[in-house]
């Protein structure tokens, strides 16, 4: 009866040793798994982001290719329209507010107040202004607190046109 009782201990001490032993060994295989998949899962995403970069670089660049591709256009129709007047027909400063160059309506911007303290002003249509001026028009009436509402009406420019500009400005 006791070498029976011993053999009995002897094999508890031994699944009691074994189930130590694989659970240590089983901890240690799944602490390695986790560390690795979330090793992973993070270059992974840093691939992705990496990606989405390059895309979004490109295509911010592509956006600034159009929009001097289309100051350009804007510029070259300005030239055919002053080519288009008849030759006695004054192109003087003083003949309207809406002949007036882009800078002195840059001026008398920056002199007045934001459009909740003032009247609205009324700008020369967009197309008639060069693509640089038209741009350094939106920004300045933006930096004086005028809304994209506001802007588009008084430059005859489109809402998502005045947004993305403004976007680009802030780089």
């Amino acid at each position: 009866m006791l070498t029976g009782t011993m053999v009995f201990v002897v094999i508890i001490l031994f699944f009691v040793f074994f189930i130590v032993y694989k659970r240590g060994m089983i901890a240690r295989m799944f602490t390695l798994n986790a560390a690795s998949s979330a090793g992973e899962f993070q270059q992974e995403l840093e691939r992705t982001a990496d990606a989405a970069i390059r895309r979004l670089e490109t295509q911010i660049g592509h956006l600034e290719y159009l929009l001097d591709e289309a100051d350009a256009r804007i510029a070259e129709l300005d030239k055919r329209l002053a080519a288009s007047r008849p030759a006695d027909e004054p192109a003087s400063p003083a003949a309207s507010p809406a002949q007036e160059p882009a800078a002195s309506v840059d001026v008398r911007l920056a002199a007045e107040p934001p459009p909740s303290q003032a009247a609205p002003i009324e700008e020369q249509p967009a197309r008639e202004t060069p693509g640089a001026d038209r741009r350094k028009l939106i920004l300045s009436m933006a930096e004086q607190g005028y809304s994209v509402t506001e802007i588009a009406k008084m430059t005859g420019a489109g809402k998502g046109e005045i947004i993305l500009l403004l976007q680009l400005n802030k780089k």
